[in-house]
């Protein structure tokens, strides 16, 4: 059955839930902030989950295309002097592939998609506040224009405007900021020493930092992302420029080629975010289950397990599967408390990886550091174990369980929302 739905932004996460509702037929209407949509940053990870998610969208092929995907997307793991760790070569064996992309190429391929499914976007819509009853729900934007709906999805990101009205007390706060600067492929592809980072990711471990450099678009950009401590970014500030002269001096003991590679970042092309994480809410929904929240308004995460964008991925096509097992618009309700319990177990355990490999990553020099690099000589990053290639239905009891990877690479969430409904929905709907 058709609903009203109105989604609040138009970034990625909303987005993600234009095509999958608008494809599931729903009247769907995307609400976005800003006189234009535009994309700041670089690369995006598309992990083996989300473009099993993507196929599922029937957007497989235009996400390989768009990521013009020819070199290796595996990896490596570098400590921050160039001594190397390990490789990730396993990311890219869960039955499905590993793709960066730009995120402007992302933007535009689902925005295409979404309007052709049939959503509308309309910018400069600003919502203020939504007024909600049992029956629907209201989006009013700042100029007082009303948008009625059977449900309104917050998917405006960590600093979500939604979610501050259903769940005012959660709260930003990080000590992590990030660099970011796209550099064209060219200028590697000119120097000896530099040419060879073109060739796969690299993640360089240092204390309390992180270097992650992406290859994208057949080679013809380089994503250079350093993340870092302190106060250099502002929350929700996505356009601010960072201080070159601050970036080199605080990544001046990391490897040489890496330090040739900062010294090709123009100053007009830096930029600095602030890094968030959103503890875990106690509620994804309103009081009268007419409003629902979605991707990082509902789950921010620190970059440390490039899930974020899969995590929203997931949820889109998740809520749109429950939508379609409701045959009037009072199970709505219903509908959304079961996409909380369908994804709120994966999504917190994605959170506590985040937060333990931003620890584990960033380790001081020592002992410490030292057993971690043994162990993943030992064990590589992202390794299968003994997974027999099934899907893992059943959530980890923690991130150090030997099918926490094939649960999380593994994961078809169409699959496994689709059993769950199976054994929940029929009873719950009721």
């Amino acid at each position: 059955m058709g609903y009203k739905i109105v989604i609040v932004g138009a970034g990625l996460s909303g987005l993600d839930a234009a095509v999958a509702l608008a494809q599931s037929g729903h009247e769907v209407t995307v609400l976005e902030a800003t006189a234009k949509l535009t994309t700041i940053g670089g690369s995006i990870s598309i992990p083996p989950n989300s473009t099993r998610t993507f196929a599922h969208l029937g957007l497989y092929d235009r996400i390989k295309k768009a990521g013009r995907v020819t070199t290796n997307t595996a990896g490596q793991f570098r400590r921050y002097n160039g001594e190397v760790i390990c490789d990730a070569t396993e990311r890219g064996n869960y039955g499905s592939e590993h793709i960066n992309v730009h995120r402007a190429n992302l933007q535009e391929l689902l925005r295409s998609a979404a309007e052709e499914a049939g959503a509308v976007i309309i910018l400069n819509s600003r919502v203020a506040t939504i007024d909600e009853t049992p029956s629907s729900s209201v989006a009013i934007t700042n100029d007082g224009r009303r948008y009625e709906a059977d449900l309104i999805v917050g998917a405006d990101g960590a600093k979500s405007i939604v979610r501050s009205l259903i769940q005012p007390a959660a709260t930003l706060d990080s000590n992590w900021n990030c660099f970011r600067a796209v550099i064209p492929g060219a200028i590697l592809e000119a120097d000896p020493d530099l040419a060879a980072l073109l060739e796969l990711p690299i993640i360089w471990w240092g204390p309390s930092r992180t270097v992650v450099g992406y290859p994208m678009q057949n080679k013809a950009y380089y994503s250079l992302e350093l993340a870092h401590p302190g106060d250099t970014g502002t929350a929700g500030e996505w356009n601010k420029r960072g201080n070159i002269k601050e970036m080199k001096e605080m990544f001046a003991d990391f490897e040489h080629v890496l330090q040739k590679l900062i010294n090709t970042v123009k100053e007009d092309d830096l930029l600095v975010w602030k890094l968030v994480q959103l503890p875990e809410l106690e509620k994804w929904y309103s009081k009268y289950g007419r409003i629902v929240l979605l991707g990082d308004a509902a789950h921010a995460v620190l970059p440390y397990s490039a899930q974020g964008h899969a995590m929203s991925t997931e949820d889109s096509l998740t809520l749109s599967l429950i939508l379609a097992r409701t045959n009037s618009s009072s199970q709505i309700p219903s509908a959304v408390k079961s996409f909380e319990a369908i994804r709120k177990p994966r999504t917190s355990l994605v959170a506590k990886l985040s937060l333990a490999n931003a620890a584990l990553w960033q380790l001081p020099d020592g002992p410490e550091q030292r057993a971690r690099d043994e162990a993943f000589r030992n064990k590589p990053m992202f390794t299968k174990g003994s997974w027999d290639g099934k899907h893992v239905d059943e959530v980890p009891k923690s991130i150090n369980d030997k099918l926490f990877y094939p649960w999380l690479f593994g994961h078809d969430v169409k699959g496994f929302t689709e059993r769950w409904l199976d054994q929940h929905w029929p009873k719950e709907a009721t």
